[in-house]
């Protein structure tokens, strides 16, 4: 039994606002004292806190009209293995695609070609992240003519004057538009810098691949530059043809198809990319994992594309070691 000692002073227990108080004082410090020490990526904290809140059942990819049948397809069976995922596909080419990425309106993205410096600095700066990405299939960059044009054969040489607007017959040559990607593509497989802010003299710049098409078969002589990922049917529908190529003076022509893409004994091609944030929303991640792997290239392989870890190699053999 506790005595009660006379003229003691009872002890007060604090108000329990008050230590909620104390306690908010010191939250608040912490908070303070971490955005001081800069150990809170803000920007990165406000780019995902402006995506959906969905994200975790919905993927959504930009760039379709990259590779229009091929990223349908790609989505459709990509459904079919994830059931409960929303799978939205959003158009635009390359240059949308990557505003798309930035902007937080899609989770990964098709590219027909690799971020540049630049681009890479606006993710920099708007999500304090970066873009990276893989090449997931490849085709062919096709040089197309009117079917009544008289030869069937372009050399490589004359492609490297078409595109630097020096060709002596005064040709034309329609490119789908720079912001695409195919274009760089294009240089690239030649040697060729690329500068798509720098007009050309009779280097003509359309909406896509389709228009370019179009553009052939109404101007006679000209030549067109397309990509087999960007056509959304067979140039044989379009009555258009792709001519052959001659690397070198002499040199046999070389025509596309799967066997020389993946030999490369055929000089144009490229990749189609897909990329999503490296620190982004979870399901891009999955994605880009999925096509990257050995069922997502298996996937691609069942379609009329080339993955892009499948090459082909001829096999000889020797009855003695080779070297011996």
């Amino acid at each position: 039994m506790t005595r009660r000692v006379r003229g003691a002073i009872p002890r007060r227990r604090a108000p329990l606002g008050n230590i909620l108080v104390r306690i908010c004082i010191y939250v608040l410090a912490a908070i303070v004292f971490f955005v001081l020490r800069g150990r809170i990526d803000w920007k990165r904290f406000a780019h995902r806190t402006t995506a959906s809140s969905s994200a975790d059942t919905t993927l959504t990819l930009a760039g379709a009209d990259v590779a229009p049948l091929l990223v349908d397809e790609l989505a459709r069976r990509y459904r079919m293995d994830y059931p409960r995922l929303r799978v939205e596909t959003r158009g635009g080419a390359t240059a949308q695609a990557l505003q798309d990425l930035v902007n937080g309106r899609a989770g990964a993205v098709f590219l027909a070609r690799p971020p540049d410096r630049v681009e890479q600095a606006v993710f920099t700066r708007a999500t304090g992240d970066t873009a990276i990405w893989y090449p997931v299939a490849l085709a062919a960059v096709l040089v197309v003519s009117a079917p009544d044009r008289g030869d069937t054969v372009v050399s490589l040489e004359e492609l490297k004057q078409l595109s630097r607007g020096r060709d002596p017959g005064g040709r034309r040559l329609y490119v789908p538009d720079p912001n695409s990607g195919l274009w760089w593509a294009f240089l690239s497989r030649l040697g060729l810098p690329g500068d798509p802010s720098t007009p050309i003299p009779g280097v003509v710049f359309l909406q896509d691949d389709d228009t370019v098409i179009r553009a052939v078969l109404a101007d006679a002589g000209s030549l067109g530059v397309v990509s087999s990922f960007g056509l959304r049917r067979r140039l044989s529908a379009w009555g258009a043809r792709a001519m052959a190529l001659r690397t070198a003076p002499g040199a046999p022509a070389v025509s596309a198809d799967n066997v020389t893409l993946s030999t490369g004994a055929y000089p144009l091609w490229c990749y189609l990319y897909a990329g999503c944030l490296g620190r982004g929303g979870m399901q891009g991640s999955y994605f880009i994992t999925y096509l990257t792997s050995a069922r997502g290239q298996r996937q691609i392989e069942q379609t009329p594309y080339l993955p892009a870890r499948k090459v082909s190699r001829e096999v000889f053999l020797r009855r003695t070691p080779p070297g011996s």
